[in-house]
């Protein structure tokens, strides 16, 4: 592997990266994967998280947040 490679983000996320990355409990991660609302692959008996998934779970629930801006209470 090249210098340049390894300094690249990495492909998939433990649930412990995603954990991390989010500020949220490992309860909050499971949750939103049971929800499906943020997908995983397994290999193994790992379940691991494309970083382009948990890119696009933040974009969901940021239009998400955007949407219920323009509704009344």
């Amino acid at each position: 592997m090249n210098k340049e490679t390894s300094s690249q983000e990495p492909l998939l996320l433990s649930i412990e990266d995603v954990r991390t990355e989010l500020q949220i409990s490992r309860w909050q991660v499971y949750k939103l994967i049971n929800n499906r609302q943020l997908k995983t692959v397994t290999i193994g008996r790992r379940r691991l998280v494309a970083q382009e998934d948990l890119k696009a779970l933040v974009e969901d629930l940021r239009r998400q947040e955007d949407g219920d801006y323009g509704q009344t209470r």
